[in-house]
């Protein structure tokens, strides 16, 4: 039996807001409630690190090597105890730059809000995200204002969610929803204008101690926003995974054109990806994989390997997932530590118990 890849714990604490619809003028929140369930959620690092991995670069092409330290970025700033919890290099986190704080909370924040959304009911078959900065121009200008427009849309089984997600550190979860309020209500003019989409907001805290995400979602939502925050995910994903559902309700703009132009951008950063990464000599389900490592850590300089790579062309969601836990196995059975994620064309590994090049956990030649 596959062993199943390690994941770790974030806090999650649960709330439903409310909303006034006045007759005139733009929609408010009217009450937000904090709900039973505060807990441990796991995460999965390498998932988290996806949308990020993925982010278009309009007008410019995506680089390998620019988005390879991009992410190594990331996972330096981060750290798992023996405990299995997420938690912030504090010192390290504070001793940097506006402008580098800024990026690591706003990437991990997204991450964390495409890890929840997978708790969702139905999550479990979410497909590639709608990122709108991914979206072309006259598509994005469908989704114009008013209000403020959120960050990814998902593609859930039966319907679309839009996800809006802040990071926040250097200071404790907030025990009032003041800021929050404030932010659901610049975004619900948006969610009204089409439709009273559904909608929900994430607010992750990076603290030295851990991370807790603070989930919003609108109350009578009924099951199609229902989370199951009940457990702790100890299981392997289910094959069907990751696949695209074509036989969703229509919205204003249409799920199939939406559906084609998104898998389009994917298609596109994914080859920009292979076309400027490295070869590697190495074949996952029968494909050549182009990419490269890099220290997982760019400050304190602690064991651990971060991988980046393209395939040639997709895998299905079964051939990932097996493809992933094969080499998963050895990496527990070598003692390198390989956490595995392969969806589509995308590649990402990390192996915590190694350092340098460490090609054969990926079944290449042995580089220090």
């Amino acid at each position: 039996m596959a062993k199943v890849r390690r994941m770790s714990f974030v806090t999650v604490r649960h709330h439903l807001y409310t909303v006034s619809r006045p007759s005139r003028g733009a929609p408010v929140v009217d009450d937000i409630a904090r709900q039973n369930g505060v807990g441990p959620v796991d995460v999965d690092l390498l998932r988290a690190l996806e949308v990020n991995a993925l982010a278009p670069a309009a007008p410019h092409a995506v680089k390998h090597g620019t988005r390879l330290h991009e992410l190594a970025l990331i996972t330096s700033y981060l750290r798992i105890t023996a405990a299995n919890a997420f938690v912030l290099r504090a010192d390290d986190y504070g001793s940097s730059s506006r402008r580098i704080k800024s990026f690591v909370s706003e990437a991990v924040g997204l991450g964390m809000l495409t890890e929840l959304v997978r708790h969702l009911a139905g999550g479990g078959r979410m497909g590639p995200l709608y990122d709108f900065d991914a979206l072309p121009a006259t598509l994005a200008g469908r989704f114009r204002r008013p209000g403020v427009r959120p960050d990814l849309l998902f593609a859930m089984e039966r319907h679309w969610l839009a996800g809006e997600s802040r990071g926040r550190t250097e200071r404790r979860p907030v025990r009032v929803t003041k800021e929050p309020r404030k932010r659901l209500d610049a975004l619900l003019p948006w969610a009204a204008a089409h439709g009273d989409h559904p909608l929900v907001m994430t607010w992750c805290y990076l603290a030295g101690t851990g991370v807790t995400v603070d989930v919003y979602r609108e109350a009578g939502q009924g099951e199609r926003l229902a989370l199951d925050f009940t457990g702790r995910r100890n299981g392997p994903a289910k094959a069907g995974d990751g696949e695209w559902l074509r036989d969703r309700q229509s919205d204003d703009v249409g799920t199939e054109y939406l559906f084609e132009h998104v898998l389009a951008t994917r298609a596109r950063v994914e080859e920009q990806l292979y076309s400027s990464a490295p070869p590697t000599g190495i074949r996952i389900a029968e494909r050549p994989l182009r990419g490269g490592w890099t220290p997982a850590d760019l400050i304190a300089g602690e064991p651990g390997a971060l991988f980046l790579g393209v395939l040639e062309r997709p895998v299905s969601p079964e051939e990932g997932l097996e493809s992933a836990a094969v080499l998963a196995d050895r990496g527990i059975d070598d003692g390198s530590g390989l956490s595995v994620l392969i969806r589509e064309r995308l590649v990402l590994a990390l192996a915590t118990g190694r350092t340098g090049q460490p090609w054969d956990v990926l079944g290449g030649q042995l580089s220090s």
